[in-house]
């Protein structure tokens, strides 16, 4: 019979596309805990405590698996916004041919 953090760590893995992604989100997240140093983690008294708060952020969506060749939303969003819509000019204006 599997356990209650058995049952959510393979939903969750479901959710991010795998056990091996899943593995890597929290792998990361733990280890930007480690390397922020005490000031940057929060109040656990255990590693069970860290790895159980990590869990609720992916399953909050608050952190997710950026691939490398996948861009992240927030980019997309922020490049249509800035993006101006590109003026009608031939490729012999742009040349100078005035033939």
């Amino acid at each position: 019979m599997k356990t209650k953090r058995d049952q959510r760590i393979e939903d969750l893995s479901r959710m991010v596309g795998g056990r091996f992604k899943l593995t890597t989100l929290i792998v990361k997240r733990m280890r930007e805990y480690y390397l922020g140093g005490r000031t940057f983690m929060p109040r656990v008294r255990h590693h069970d405590e860290l790895f159980d708060m990590v869990l609720d952020q992916i399953e909050n969506e608050s952190i997710v698996l950026r691939l490398p060749d996948e861009p992240s939303k927030a980019l997309d969003q922020e490049t249509e916004e800035q993006t101006e819509p590109e003026p009608d000019v031939t490729p012999e204006e742009l040349l100078g041919d005035k033939s």
